[in-house]
C-alpha cells in the first residue's frame, strides 16, 4: 500500500573503519579530560604531602634540643625560683616534657602491676594513656585560659613546657612511693609530695605570678596552678586506681 509523502529515515554516516564521525574527537577529548583529573589529584596528594612536612618541620624547633639541657631543666623544674618581680625565663621546649609524661606512664604500669592487678593488658596501657596525655593537655589548655583572663603573658607552648616539666615533681614521688619503696607507708609519701611535689608546685607557680601583670591576679593564678598540681599527685596515689578498675569494667571481655 502506498501512503504517499513517506520518506524512511536516513541513516547516520559511518567512516570506513564503521565508527561515527567524531567519536574519534570525544574519545580523545575524555583522555584529555582523565588525564587533567589524574594530574589534579595527584597534584593534591603532592600539595597535601608538602604541608604534613611543613608542619613536622615547624614542629621541629620545639624537639631539637640537647640531653645536658633537658637533665639541667629537670634539676631546674625541682627548685622553686624567688618572686623577684622580674620575668624569669621559660623555655619553649617540647622534647622534654614529653618524655616525662611517657616516663609517667611507664611508671603508673609498672606500679599497677606490682600491686597485683590483674585486668586486660590494653585496659590498663590506655587508662594511664588517658590519664597522664589527658592532664598534661588539659591542665596545660586550663593554664593557659587562666592566664589570658589574668592578662599572664605566657605562650601556650610556653605552659605545655612549664607543666610538663612540672610533672618531673610527680613522677619522682610516684616512682619513690609506687616502685622503688613500695612496701612504705603514706607517711614516706608525704614527705615526698611535701618535698618534691611542693617545690615543683611553688616553682610553676612563682613563674605564673612573675609574668601576670597585677600582683592580685597574679597571685590567684599562682595558687590555682599549685593546687591543682599538688590535687593531681594525690589522685595518682590515692584515687587513680578506681578509674582503672572502672576503665575496666567498660572494656569488653577477653574471649
Amino acid at each position: 500500500i502506498d501512503l504517499g509523502g513517506y520518506e524512511p529515515a536516513p541513516q547516520p554516516a559511518t567512516t570506513s573503519s564503521g565508527a561515527m564521525p567524531g567519536s574519534e574527537f570525544l574519545t580523545s577529548e575524555m583522555q584529555t579530560q582523565l588525564a587533567g583529573k589524574i594530574f589534579e589529584v595527584g597534584s593534591s596528594k603532592a600539595k597535601e604531602a608538602f604541608s604534613i612536612y611543613g608542619r613536622i618541620d615547624y614542629l621541629r624547633p620545639y624537639f631539637d634540643v640537647e640531653p645536658r639541657q633537658v637533665q639541667k631543666r629537670l634539676i631546674t623544674a625541682l627548685i622553686p625560683e624567688r618572686v623577684t618581680g622580674t620575668k624569669s625565663e621559660v623555655v619553649s621546649e617540647l622534647y622534654g616534657p614529653l618524655m616525662v609524661v611517657l616516663t609517667l606512664i611507664a611508671v603508673m604500669l609498672a606500679g599497677m602491676k606490682s600491686s597485683g592487678q590483674t585486668v586486660q593488658e590494653g585496659t590498663l596501657m590506655g587508662t594511664a594513656i588517658g590519664t597522664c596525655f589527658g592532664y598534661w593537655l588539659g591542665a596545660s589548655t586550663f593554664f593557659f585560659g587562666l592566664a589570658y583572663f589574668c592578662d599572664t603573658s605566657l605562650s601556650p607552648i610556653e605552659v605545655l613546657s612549664l607543666c610538663g616539666y612540672g610533672l618531673f615533681g610527680t613522677l619522682l614521688c610516684m616512682f619513690l612511693s609506687t616502685l622503688l619503696l613500695a612496701s612504705a607507708t603514706n607517711t614516706f609519701f608525704y614527705v615526698t609530695w611535701l618535698v618534691l611535689g611542693i617545690s615543683s608546685a611553688f616553682r610553676m607557680a612563682s613563674i605564673f605570678m612573675e609574668r601576670t601583670a597585677v600582683r592580685k591576679q597574679g597571685l590567684t593564678v599562682a595558687v590555682i596552678v599549685a593546687s591543682v598540681h599538688l590535687m593531681f599527685i594525690l589522685y595518682l596515689k590515692f584515687f587513680y586506681h578506681k578509674t582503672y578498675e572502672a576503665a575496666a569494667k567498660l572494656a569488653p571481655p577477653v574471649i
